[in-house]
């Protein structure tokens, strides 16, 4: 489950990460909008969520969505 932050979904380019998540990768990766991170400066300026512990940040949406992918498909993260 890819857990995105309220106000931080609210970006263009976590808007569209989720977007592509929920139409093109819904068979592997669940995404789920929660209250906030605490995140507020990262929140701002750049597209990221949360995999059980580990926060994935990137500089885009399209980014991020392969960091997710790769993290749910290989049981590995980077940040």
């Amino acid at each position: 489950m890819a857990k995105f932050c309220e106000q931080n979904s609210k970006l263009a380019e976590t808007a569209r990460a989720i977007d592509a998540l929920r139409r093109e990768y819904h068979d592997e990766v669940e995404v789920c909008i929660v209250d906030c991170f605490r995140r507020c400066l990262a929140c701002r300026t750049q597209p990221f969520c949360r995999i059980q512990l580990t926060t994935i940040e990137a500089g885009n949406g399209s980014t991020l969505v392969e960091k997710i992918l790769q993290t749910i498909r290989h049981g590995t993260s980077n940040n």
